[in-house]
């Protein structure tokens, strides 16, 4: 399988609910979370002056994380990264999933 480009996890993202929370400008640098995968207890962002560059080292982490034995591990793995259709359609379970619980 072909390693994912900074525009398809970056289209990806923004199909998601609350988008704007996960890709936004801030003092001068486009930041990209991995919180619409991982939740925000196990959040990370990646910043740089071209959301590009800052979605390329969001795609490095998730890489480097399948099958790794750790909470961000467990979420890149199960969602079936690297494969685009399957993360968002995991992501979208989970929304769902969330939303029904009190």
């Amino acid at each position: 399988m072909k390693r994912i480009t900074a525009n398809e996890i970056l289209e990806l993202i923004r199909s998601l609910p609350d988008a704007d929370d996960h890709i936004y400008f801030f003092n001068g640098h486009w930041n990209v979370t991995n919180e619409w995968l991982c939740g925000t207890f196990c959040g990370r962002g990646f910043s740089a002056k071209k959301i590009e560059v800052a979605a390329e080292m969001l795609i490095d982490y998730l890489y480097r994380h399948i099958g790794h034995d750790s909470m961000v591990g467990r979420e890149v793995t199960a969602s079936g990264f690297p494969d685009l259709k399957k993360v968002k359609e995991y992501c979208m379970n989970k929304k769902t999933l969330h939303a029904g619980v009190s």
